[in-house]
């Protein structure tokens, strides 16, 4: 009897983790195109692939292969969202020192 609640619980842990893996590697897509809030979604995503693949190891489930997909997506756009915000705060700082060497 102890084994099946074992059985059910470890279960139950794998589709937590990847139910979790999932929700964020979709909130990592989702904040990528919010400029800073870009770094919220490459912290979630990350987590997301650790939680994936940590369910992966227990049991590969569709879920989980879903989550570790949408999770480095997330960390892709997040990296690339984070860059271009960086490059706008750049070109917005710049524009002053810009404008006065042109002569405006």
């Amino acid at each position: 009897m102890s084994e099946d609640k074992k059985t059910t619980k470890g279960a139950e842990s794998v589709k937590n983790l990847a139910t979790a893996s999932l929700v964020l590697g979709i909130v990592g897509v989702a904040t990528c195109w919010f400029g800073f809030l870009s770094i919220l979604g490459f912290a979630a995503s990350i987590v997301g692939i650790i939680l994936a693949v940590k369910a992966r190891k227990v049991a590969k489930t569709n879920m989980s292969t879903a989550g570790l997909v949408l999770s480095i997506i997330g960390t892709c756009l997040g990296g690339v969202g984070i860059v271009c915000a960086i490059c706008a705060v750049g070109i917005i700082a710049s524009t002053p020192t810009v404008i006065q060497t042109i002569g405006y």
